[in-house]
């Protein structure tokens, strides 16, 4: 049921929430490029929404260099429905420019895009909200994370926002954060799903960064003038739940945890059709044609997927180490290598955990930008380390440009041929494909 509630009622007060013991040991959210998030998509049913609810998100997002879109579903228009100052068209155009400033305090550069919707009218015009965000994020799916209002916030047009983002991300596999703004003014403590809460800490500079943008926010933190029907919006009392040293957010799918390369798995078996692509084929015959030699006593491939690059290594190698970060992956791989008993394959991540002992083959296959260019250099640095003399190094990636990743294929070439310091004994470039052999290893 929605809540019956005014914004101008005194509300839960911030110091009885922030007493709750169940915030303490609360998950947080980890905010970096790849890991989770390859693109972020901000909701706000109203101008404010997107700086009181999520702002240390935004500008969290945006400084680790996600790509960031702001959507705005209404323009406000409605928030002072009896001023005598500004009729709805004015106070549209105020609003306008009060979340262009507030975002652009919080995330330089980032686009704001207003959908120009009827403010206090959302709930039926939900087809254009998900027409928007599904152009927004459909292309990523698993890769994109939608942040929106709760669908329980108690404002109709939050409730509804929520809901529609729901829809949009379960088709498309997209990761859902919801985020509440009048739950904490209406609400009591057993209103929270504390169960499904993820926080987000914030530092000092970030709040100080918050408050600022909320600063723009002008219309609905101050009154419009001293006459009836323009008074301040939202209170000192309300205002005080967005001042926390961290931001909230309802986690309903519980996957805001999982390693994004799990999810693109759990969510589809083969996310890249590596079985059935023919420039997956392709890439494999380019990779396996350019080898210098025909046996090899121990090989390492890191990022493994399913499996498929590896049985056609595997009658090349005496031993051959498979690896993958994918919980999901890894057992497919396994199933799929099962008739190569010199074949391991491990679950784990690089640089952290890069096997013992060394290789006279190591292949980096479509894996170097989905690294942070620290975790890239420690990569290539471990791969010369581990090399035996007389070994090869195989770099092989997509030619063209990666977005929501920092890096791309050309990137990641050029560090290798500067960081393993072994001459190119071949290399295959076309419009797709990016391949290189290095070595041997003196």
């Amino acid at each position: 049921m929605t809540p019956a509630f005014h914004h101008l009622d005194g509300g839960h007060p911030e110091g009885d929430w922030l007493a709750d013991e169940r915030w303490t040991g609360l998950p947080t959210l980890t905010i970096e490029p790849g890991r989770g998030m390859r693109r972020m998509v901000l909701l706000a049913a109203h101008p404010d929404d997107e700086t009181l609810g999520a702002g240390g998100l935004l500008h969290r997002a945006a400084r680790a260099g996600v790509p960031v879109e702001v959507i705005v579903a209404s323009d406000g228009e409605a928030s002072h429905p009896d001023s005598p100052t500004y009729d709805r068209v004015e106070l549209a155009r105020l609003r306008r420019d009060e979340v262009a400033a507030a975002v652009a305090i919080l995330a330089p550069g980032v686009r704001v895009r207003h959908l120009g919707l009827p403010d206090g009218g959302l709930a039926v015009r939900v087809a254009a909200v998900a027409e928007a965000l599904h152009d927004c994020v459909a292309d990523l799916g698993v890769g994109a994370v939608i942040v929106a209002p709760w669908r329980h916030d108690g404002h109709t047009d939050h409730d509804a926002l929520g809901a529609v983002a729901a829809r949009v991300a379960e088709q498309t596999g997209a990761l859902l954060l919801e985020y509440p703004i009048w739950l904490w003014h209406w609400g009591v403590r057993d209103d929270v799903p504390w169960s499904r809460l993820r926080v987000l800490p914030l530092g000092e500079d970030e709040r100080k960064l918050k408050r600022r943008a909320l600063a723009t926010h002008v219309s609905q933190i101050a009154p419009l003038s001293e006459a009836p029907g323009d008074e301040v919006l939202l209170g000192a009392g309300m205002l005080a739940h967005f001042d926390r040293p961290f931001e909230t957010f309802v986690d309903s799918s519980g996957l805001a945890g999982v390693e994004l390369f799990e999810r693109l798995h759990s969510a589809q078996v083969d996310p890249w059709q590596v079985r059935s692509s023919d420039y997956e084929r392709r890439k494999r015959e380019l990779t396996v044609g350019l080898l210098p030699r025909g046996r090899f006593a121990r090989a390492y491939e890191p990022g493994c997927s399913v499996g498929e690059l590896s049985a056609a290594l595997a009658p090349l190698c005496d031993r051959l180490v498979c690896q993958d970060l994918s919980t999901t992956a890894v057992r497919e791989a396994r199933t799929r290598l099962a008739a190569y008993p010199q074949v391991e394959v491990r679950e784990g991540r690089v640089p952290r955990d890069w096997p013992e002992g060394d290789f006279d083959l190591i292949v980096l296959s479509e894996i170097g930008y989905f690294l942070s260019p620290t975790d890239l250099d420690a990569v290539l640095r471990r791969a010369r380390m581990t090399l035996r003399p007389g070994g090869y190094v195989v770099v092989c990636h997509w030619a063209h440009p990666i977005e929501g990743w920092e890096l791309d294929g050309r990137d990641v070439h050029a560090r290798a041929e500067e960081l393993l310091d072994l001459p190119v004994h071949a290399r295959h470039a076309d419009e797709d494909v990016l391949l290189e052999v290095f070595g041997p290893c003196p």
